[in-house]
């Protein structure tokens, strides 16, 4: 995947101080592309920043201190990307909140049924996971729709975490995330611009894990994210809109085509279109 040319490419990348996001941004750097690394935590963020830019050219990475639930923060985020690198040519939407974030209390690190879990909490998960997510993808598809060339890609989940046990609001807002995908891939179908989903493939060693099982040799390690990513912002990955990969299974070591396909998986939700059910009977 190191043949891979990302120079003169501008991609955001939201939650891109720690963890997976760091991991994406870092590998996009690597290749070539001018990254803006997006999230709420300032010194975190401001540090990271500093560190790529540092290791790959401080003129290609800016840090965006901004908040995805705030809509005219996103409008910000992008015109401060176009004005850094003379525009906008991908979106990694991987900015969100941990399904450890809805117990009663900060200190309790435990998936609890919804019943017990806090209101507010619950709440702010949806809102940051699929508002934020949205709020991102219709601020920055624009101005690559005027480009004529753009890519969305949306950071979810593994299926199984849609229903598990304990597992709201965090597997319902991947959920809306999928259906995110989907839809917005329609829509932005004929205009250059594409919409796709990655996943890691299973549990990843980041904050989003509880320290204790770090050591777990089952956990993956963010890094996993970095060659599909850098495939995914790149003319090869031209063609592919609204499809689902999963990390887990790209290898790095082949060649681009037979790693993406051998990563790509179904998308969730995949049905007919509406058009193509108009004569089904609804209804018992």
């Amino acid at each position: 995947m190191s043949d891979i040319n990302l120079d003169g490419r501008a991609i955001i990348v939201t939650g891109g101080s720690r963890g997976m996001g760091r991991e994406m941004a870092d590998g996009l750097l690597a290749a070539g592309a001018s990254v803006a690394v997006l999230s709420p935590e300032a010194d975190e963020l401001e540090a990271t920043a500093a560190e790529l830019g540092a290791a790959h050219g401080g003129g290609r990475v800016i840090a965006l201190a901004s908040d995805i639930t705030d809509y005219d923060g996103c409008m910000r985020s992008v015109a401060e990307t176009v004005a850094a690198f003379g525009g906008l040519d991908g979106l990694v939407n991987h900015a969100g909140i941990g399904p450890l974030q809805v117990a009663p209390s900060v200190s309790e690190c435990e998936h609890v049924d919804f019943w017990v879990a806090d209101p507010a909490r619950w709440a702010r998960l949806i809102e940051v996971n699929v508002i934020g997510t949205y709020f991102m993808a219709r601020a920055a598809a624009p101005v690559m729709i005027g480009r004529g060339w753009g890519r969305i890609v949306n950071v979810t989940t593994s299926l199984a975490n849609y229903g598990r046990l304990n597992w709201s609001p965090y597997g319902c807002s991947k959920a809306g995330i999928e259906s995110e995908t989907l839809i917005f891939a329609q829509d932005l179908e004929g205009t250059g611009v594409t919409c796709n989903t990655i996943i890691p493939g299973g549990a990843v060693r980041t904050a989003f894990v509880p320290k204790k099982m770090h050591s777990n040799p089952r956990l993956l390690d963010a890094g996993i994210m970095r060659s599909p990513m850098v495939w995914l912002m790149s003319d090869l990955s031209d063609g592919h809109n609204g499809q689902r990969f999963n990390a887990r299974y790209w290898d790095a070591a082949a060649d681009a085509g037979e790693a993406a396909a051998k990563a790509m998986t179904v998308p969730a939700y995949r049905v007919p279109p509406p058009r193509a059910n108009l004569g089904e009977r609804q209804g018992p």
